[in-house]
């Protein structure tokens, strides 16, 4: 129709069914989604005994047991000072040995890997977000004067690459136009941007503290609340990356669940490299491969295979012909020319615009040699031809390689090899990835409600709050003398939205735990339906989303649980296959953008209390609450009991507290309805690049400004505390006699000014008439 043809972004009428036509009133949104597309994530570990090493840990750490991650520009670069000191020491040490004469042995292993190091840091400009480095102590000895524990080796662990692609970010962007259309009431008056712009939209982002994850976050709001401008401002005043956020989005610091992680690998490797064809399998040979037949999408994965040990060596030959043709280019072209690009990423040509290496332009700048390296790298882990064992560890790694040169670099003229080896990879991959988090019912049920209890917790909060808040703040809201000339019907009442960014970890086990946790079996909150779309789906690729919406029927009465119905919504992401896109028409090919819609998977008539109680009992699963508590979840009062949750009360004490915060950020609102925060408590900005703005997300970044885990966000429009201090009434009285000692210093300070005025005048009028007499 007109309409379509004049907003190429309206969501398909299809999917825009999605929010349909209820009876009842949209209270709340949540939304659980992956990060979108990325480089490679590259890592190097290497045991270190070095004094200056050593020291540095121990100069950062606050616990010398635990493990320290250094992501600011501060200590990186004192850490890559730190590498260069001991790199010129143990030159000076050879080069006197050298002219003395005398043998000296020295570590040439640990040497490499610090040059190594020190290559990778100086690589590109240190700004935060595109390297982190991550200290682990391996080994301690007691300080003989205070008897405190020292460490004696430490374990360093550089990651690099895994950053958001331009392509990441546009998808990310269209995605939040067509959930802003898809996920919410399209009314007449503007939908979602109507609500946010008369303060009835109480919107809060929380990601990890993965550089990618907090971008596609950004990228996401500015295409929801469509705003304008570059990614780094939304990101700042927007996405908020906390303590309790990290942990609850990122499980690398659990060591309980990272030894049962190691086990499902360690079983994948040992059941999925068997010599055996798929025909002559025997049921039980499919279900120590790729678990029980109710996982539909890993049957067929395991089919395409065929034999799985024969799999694995095709793809090890064509990763090594893959390398052959790469040394062969690299023969072929010099790299004499190249140049580093000041403050960037790479290396560039004459062209300004060309990034390239001898006359090939590859993404984000990344060398010929660099390319190569990093598929030598994987392929000599996949295979260990002396013990003839694969490490199918290795497998994802290919898949995310061979997936991103397909996408990103299809002009190297090595498109049949690349195509072929993705067409492996992919069918391999879809066997071990869903497996790496359980390869049985059970270890998905103890791994998932591990992983996830921090984050169901959450979620089952914000699910209470969004069913049992009614109270209204009166400093956000609109006059309420003008509500006769707008069309709204509920001036008081807001919607929640809450957006979790994370990993592809903790979509695989959440998914895992709607499925198998929480008496499933007896009270499923999914659907027949629901689970076969998910069994069938082989990928959760980049951008895949649960959503929940929650509806309240006015009609009912609040002790009827059918008065908040819920529904669950699910879309694999960017499934969209990288092959068909060359070269001449992939800038054209806008489906590239698009995601798979969304897809109703809950049960029907389900209700905010199966919810809650559902989650209730998973968390129990996972040790972080008893069955008393479970028995009265429902209440705020039990929710207390959780660790990252707080009540309304103690979100109000702690706003109480921090108001002086509050006092230093105005919100703004423009004629058009859109927002924009001013922070006094950052730093300049000025000058700054994009990721050094990015990288002040983080609460260090921002000082040391506690923050409250969930209602402290004076960013967003209508993001206010569930209970007003102390009633409207106290708020109304507070702001007055502020109003009245604020206006009446002012009018002190103006009739001073006004009596030294009128000095001035006198003195001038008597100084005229002495000169005219």
């Amino acid at each position: 129709d007109g309409s379509q043809e004049k907003n190429p972004n309206r969501v398909p009428k299809e999917e825009a069914a999605l929010a349909g036509v209820h009876q009842e009133e949209l209270r709340c949104v949540i939304a659980v989604i992956r990060h979108g597309d990325r480089t490679p994530k590259q890592k190097l570990k290497v045991n270190m005994t070095e004094p200056l090493i050593l020291k540095f840990f121990m100069n950062h750490c606050e616990d010398p047991v635990k493990d320290l991650k250094v992501k600011a520009k501060t200590p990186l670069t004192e850490f890559l000072m730190t590498v260069k000191t001991i790199l010129a020491e143990k030159d000076k040490e050879k080069q006197e040995a050298a002219e003395k004469g005398v043998p000296i042995k020295q570590n040439t292993k640990v040497i490499n890997q610090l040059r190594h190091m020190r290559d990778i840091l100086e690589r590109w400009k240190i700004t935060g977000l595109n390297r982190k480095l991550q200290i682990k102590p391996r080994s301690w000895e007691e300080d003989d004067g205070s008897g405190a524990k020292k460490v004696k080796e430490v374990q360093l662990i550089l990651k690099w690459g895994g950053n958001l692609t331009k392509l990441g970010e546009h998808q990310a962007i269209r995605l939040g136009e067509r959930l802003r259309q898809g996920l919410y009431p399209d009314a007449p008056g503007g939908g979602i941007l109507r609500l946010h712009s008369t303060f009835r939209h109480d919107l809060k982002i929380k990601t990890s503290d993965e550089g990618r994850v907090m971008k596609t976050a950004a990228a996401f709001a500015k295409g929801l609340l469509e705003l304008e401008g570059e990614i780094p401002p939304i990101l700042v005043s927007l996405v908020h990356k906390e303590k309790g956020s990290m942990h609850m989005l990122d499980p690398s610091g659990d060591k309980e669940v990272k030894l049962e992680l190691d086990e499902c690998k360690e079983r994948i490797t040992a059941h999925l490299q068997r010599d055996i064809d798929w025909r002559a399998m025997s049921e039980e040979d499919r279900d120590q491969m790729v678990g029980p037949e109710i996982l539909h999408s890993m049957r067929d994965a395991l089919a395409e295979v065929g034999n799985p040990r024969a799999a694995l060596m095709e793809i090890y030959k064509t990763m090594g012909s893959l390398i052959d043709q790469l040394e062969e280019m690299l023969d072929m072209m010099g790299s004499g020319d190249e140049k580093r690009i000041e403050g960037g990423e790479g290396l560039k040509g004459d062209d300004e615009e060309d990034v390239a290496l001898s006359g090939v332009k590859l993404y984000k700048g990344e060398t010929l040699l660099e390319l190569t390296e990093r598929w030598k790298f994987i392929h000599k882990r996949l295979y260990d031809p002396d013990e003839d064992v694969f490490d199918l560890s290795r497998i994802p790694d290919v898949h995310d390689n061979v997936r991103f040169d397909v996408l990103h670099n299809p002009h190297l003229g090595l498109s049949s090899t690349l195509e072929k080896l993705y067409e492996l990879a992919k069918s391999m991959a879809d066997c071990v990835v869903p497996q790496e988090y359980g390869t049985t019912l059970a270890e998905k049920r103890s791994v998932g409600v591990k992983i996830c209890s921090p984050l169901l917790e959450k979620l089952r909060y914000d699910l209470n709050i969004a069913r049992t808040d009614n109270k209204t703040d009166l400093r956000y809201m609109i006059n309420n003398e003008y509500s006769a000339d707008l069309p709204i019907n509920t001036m008081g009442r807001r919607i929640r939205t809450r957006l979790y960014f994370t990993s592809e970890s903790h979509l695989h086990t959440l998914l895992n735990c709607m499925r198998f946790a929480g008496g499933a079996e007896e009270h499923p909150i999914l659907s027949p339906h629901g689970m076969e779309v998910i069994n069938n789906t082989r990928e959760l690729c980049y951008l895949t989303q649960v959503a929940i919406r929650l509806f309240e029927d006015t009609s009912r009465p609040m002790e009827d649980p059918r008065r908040f119905r819920v529904e669950i919504l699910f879309s694999a992401g960017a499934t969209a296959t990288p092959l068909h896109i060359d070269e001449a028409n992939r800038n054209a090919d806008l489906t590239r953008l698009d995601t798979a819609p969304l897809e109703s998977v809950g049960r029907e008539g389900l209700t905010c209390k199966d919810v809650e109680d559902f989650f209730s009992s998973a968390i129990m699963e996972g040790g972080h609450i008893s069955e008393d508590e479970v028995a009265s979840s429902g209440t705020v009062e039990k929710l207390k009991a959780s660790d990252h949750v707080e009540t309304p009360k103690e979100v109000t004490d702690a706003n109480t507290k921090k108001r002086s915060l509050k006092q230093r950020t105005s919100t703004v609102t423009d004629d058009d309805g859109e927002e924009s925060a001013k922070e006094s408590a950052l730093p300049d900005t000025d000058g700054a690049t994009a990721e050094d703005m990015a990288s002040l997300a983080s609460k260090e970044n921002l000082g040391d400004i506690p923050e409250s885990d969930e209602e402290q966000d004076v960013t967003s429009r209508g993001g206010v505390d569930p209970e007003p201090p102390s009633g409207g009434k106290a708020i109304e009285s507070r702001y007055f006699w502020s109003a009245v000692a604020a206006g009446t210093l002012l009018l002190g300070a103006g009739c001073v000014l006004m009596a030294l005025s009128l000095g001035e005048r006198r003195t001038y009028r008597r100084r005229s008439t002495i000169l005219r007499t």
